[in-house]
């Protein structure tokens, strides 16, 4: 009884512990790995083709993502956010987020 009850806390600890790991603009969202359609149409809802590219950058900036530029002359993307939680051994998640902008304007912007 008392193992019941240790593992049932234990599971209610690891997994709650998740509850807060994802940033604020993906919130609310399906948990799911690699690509998240859902995660994307929020992303291009907020932030269309066309928004000012600042206004991005200082939202993921609070958001605690870290910022980057993309390397790959081969990408479509000029520049990369990543946001990374990790609560235990069972609650990961990774945002990434791409774009590109000309003159303080986004031109390309995705997942």
């Amino acid at each position: 009884m008392r193992l019941c009850m240790l593992i049932s806390a234990l599971g209610a600890l690891l997994l709650g512990g998740c509850s807060n790991s994802e940033p604020p603009i993906g919130r609310g969202l399906p948990k799911t790995f690699g690509f998240t359609p859902a995660f994307e149409q929020r992303l291009r809802g907020r932030f269309p083709v066309g928004s000012d590219e600042p206004r991005l950058i200082a939202e993921l900036r609070d958001e605690k993502f870290t910022l980057g530029e993309v390397r790959d002359p081969s990408s479509r993307y000029r520049n990369s956010a990543l946001y990374e939680a990790s609560h235990g051994l069972f609650c990961k998640g990774e945002w990434q987020i791409y774009w590109t902008a000309s003159k303080g304007v986004i031109i390309e912007i995705g997942e």
